[in-house]
């Protein structure tokens, strides 16, 4: 994701780091030259860290503002960052809500005075949603973002929230419609496709939620969330970028 950041031609644009940890899409995009960055993130020591991150790599403070934000909660109806971003990027947390889980984060959480950080719904998606729903908004005419989903949370509800909320984009013509990737110079008059498309070995932490992953693709007929290969479980990360029209 570092790569495709910095590959994009940020000089001169407002760029949001939305949801975004501790700054580092941010941090690339401001060494690309964005005039601009916008850093989002729910977790108060996390929004901390951006701004000293910021500095310690060598980059104006002036050209950066962070929010400690539910998502764009914090910024909805600012009008100095409606419709003015060019770009959002986004590596959504993707692992669901279960109430122990929920409820350790939530313990952690309150030693950094923050009360629901890291939630991210029953489906874990609720982070990239949010983006998909609520982004165009953000963008200035012409404005893209670009954000990981995963096979995990269900490739044919991404692509129906895509088509919903951004208009034409690409698709396979397998049973999963993301698996693919294009140039994004080569989309024609799509608003939004696939442009990188990787298999990740499933990181241990995945393993206690396979068999739920697995029950809710089998309910709502999505394709099997995971690959197997010598044994390994694997799972696609999509990177979508978007245009807004």
């Amino acid at each position: 994701m570092c790569e495709l950041v910095a590959a994009d031609d940020c000089r001169g644009k407002v760029v949001m780091d939305f949801a975004g940890g501790l700054g580092m899409f941010g941090i690339v995009a401001g060494k690309g030259g964005a005039a601009q960055v916008i850093g989002t993130e729910l977790n108060p020591y996390a929004v901390t860290l951006q701004g000293s991150n910021w500095e310690l790599n060598g980059l104006n403070p002036k050209d950066f503002q962070s929010f400690e934000s539910n998502c764009f909660a914090a910024i909805q109806g600012n009008r100095e960052i409606e419709g003015k971003v060019d770009r959002i990027y986004l590596n959504p947390p993707a692992l669901p809500d279960t109430e122990e889980k929920l409820q350790a984060r939530l313990k952690f959480a309150d030693q950094f005075r923050g009360e629901e950080w890291n939630r991210n719904g029953d489906r874990g998606r609720l982070v990239m949603d949010t983006l998909i729903t609520q982004g165009s908004s953000y963008l200035a005419p012409g404005g893209e973002i670009l954000f990981i989903a995963t096979s995990k949370n269900g490739p044919r509800l991404t692509h129906r929230l895509m088509e919903k909320y951004w208009g034409k984009g690409i698709q396979s013509d397998s049973d999963n419609p993301l698996d693919y990737c294009i140039n994004w110079e080569e989309r024609g008059d799509a608003n939004w496709a696939v442009v990188h498309r990787i298999n990740v070995a499933l990181a241990n932490y995945h393993i206690e939620f396979v068999q739920s992953y697995q029950k809710l693709a089998y309910l709502e007929g999505e394709p099997s969330p995971f690959l197997e290969q010598e044994g390994n479980l694997y799972q696609q990360l999509y990177f979508i970028r978007a245009k807004k029209a």
